[in-house]
């Protein structure tokens, strides 16, 4: 309350002081906007006063008639206007969403007359904000009681979040001379998903399945996460045997992997401001926010865990996880989020470090240009991560070229996939520029080193049993 007492004493204090001829020239500005809005009321009310000053000085019986016809023209069209615009109700049927951009978002609109004087013209408008969507159409109630049903639609073509309403009925008078405009409802909130698009598997985990594509079977390649215990079969590899299990249990027990629980994806959008560049409603951004979902959807059906990491006007980092309460976490984050953040790459790949280890894969998706986040790309897929970086062409979306960005990813051996404006997203993704796989190649050595070595000293027992058994029998 107090600080609505201050605003509105130093209101009143800058109206005293305000001086004369700036006041005159609001006033005249805003009467000459009313006039462009309107200009016959404001001529028939001038005619009038002419015409009424007329036949006040000289008497002349036709302007004094002249003068009341245009003013029972004035009053009949002032209460045909006020009458069509109080006896219209309207009923409005929206959708709720989410929509995804391509969708198509309608609604119903079912405006009534019930009384006063007929509405030959009607002209019904929801507001909205929504992109290069308009909801307006003419509806025309001519009987005193009447209806009409209005179907409105639109393509969405950005994602984002939006507000659609109020509803606006539009009418006045035969003559236009009372326009009246008559609020219908609030507004509601809608929320455009970006686009999902096929794509080819480009980016699983370094260590692949063997058999069905599970992610979740307990595979016979060698991991670093135990599902649980078996016992022995013929073939399988001494470097496997579960010594506890086997000690406790009298029988040879083997280790059983669990594949999914080690195999995971990260997903880094980069929406830092400097990478952002547009050409109408084609943007770095927007064509990002679409590799970034179709990735996440892509991966996230086939129950691979999936995290996500981005700072733009919001900030997320999502860990890996495979619930759907994830995945529309992180939808609406893409939705929402602007390119105006102000977080490099660099920094974020510092974030995600701790999280980045062996058989992990991370979706990088940038516009940016060369900088130390390539190198920091190339120390990562050396560790074992297996890195693939989706590079947006700057240049033609009207930017900065960051072609140096291509070549530097390029020679440092990370998997880039280069995108162009009106390049398909899903031909991108089969053109791979760089990555040899060494480093993954290096990684799955050293995760097998391990079991090698137990493979080898149970072999060397296994051989002294044999010979001791040998020197026996011969005793």
């Amino acid at each position: 309350m107090s600080n609505f007492m201050v605003r509105s004493s130093s209101s009143t204090q800058n109206q005293s002081d305000r001086p004369t001829p700036i006041g005159s020239e609001r006033r005249s500005s805003r009467a000459g906007r009313r006039f462009k809005r309107n200009p016959v009321l404001y001529g028939i009310i001038a005619v009038i006063i002419v015409e009424f000053l007329t036949g006040m000085a000289t008497g002349f019986d036709l302007s004094v008639r002249l003068y009341y016809a245009l003013a029972i023209l004035l009053l009949a069209g002032w209460l045909w206007a006020k009458s069509s615009s109080d006896q219209m109700t309207a009923e409005i049927q929206r959708p709720k969403g989410p929509y995804t951009v391509g969708d198509l978002i309608s609604e119903t609109v079912i405006l009534r007359s019930i009384g006063g004087t007929p509405k030959a013209w009607v002209e019904v408008e929801d507001e909205t904000d929504l992109p290069g969507v308009q909801f307006k159409q003419i509806a025309s109630l001519g009987l005193m009681v009447a209806f009409d049903h209005l179907q409105m639609s639109g393509t969405v073509s950005r994602r984002g979040e939006y507000t659609v309403g109020p509803l606006v009925a539009r009418t006045a008078d035969p003559f236009s001379l009372f326009p009246q405009e008559i609020q219908f409802g609030g507004h509601e909130t809608v929320l455009v998903y970006p686009k999902i698009v096929d794509i080819p598997d480009f980016a699983s985990p370094s260590i692949h399945l063997l058999g069905d594509n599970s992610r979740r079977q307990q595979a016979r390649v060698l991991s670093t996460d135990i599902a649980s215990v078996r016992e022995y079969e013929p073939g399988d590899s001494l470097g496997r045997i579960h010594w506890l299990s086997t000690a406790r249990t009298g029988e040879l027990m083997v280790k059983q992997f669990d594949q999914g629980s080690s195999s995971n994806m990260w997903v880094l959008f980069d929406q830092h401001s400097d990478s952002f560049a547009s050409i109408a409603d084609d943007s770095t951004d927007e064509v990002g926010a679409t590799v970034a979902a179709s990735v996440i959807d892509k991966y996230n059906q086939g129950s691979l865990p999936v995290g996500y990491a981005a700072h733009g006007s919001q900030s997320l980092v999502a860990v890996p996880e495979r619930s759907a309460h994830q995945r529309e976490q992180i939808m609406r984050h893409i939705a929402v989020s602007k390119p105006v953040g102000n977080v490099t790459i660099l920094e974020s790949l510092a974030e995600l470090e701790r999280d980045l280890g062996q058989n992990t894969s991370l979706v990088v998706i940038t516009a940016s240009s060369d900088g130390p986040w390539v190198e920091a790309l190339s120390g990562l897929a050396r560790r074992g991560v297996r890195v693939s970086t989706v590079l947006i062409d700057r240049g033609s979306y009207g930017g900065k070229p960051n072609r140096d960005a291509l070549d530097h990813l390029a020679d440092a051996g990370v998997s880039t996939y280069p995108l162009a404006r009106a390049d398909s997203i899903a031909s991108a993704l089969l053109s791979r520029l760089g990555g040899d796989e060494k480093g993954l190649w290096q990684a799955s050595v050293r995760a097998h080193s391990g079991f090698s070595e137990i493979s080898q000293v149970a072999s060397a027992d296994s051989v002294a049993d044999d010979t001791e058994q040998f020197q026996g029998g011969g005793q």
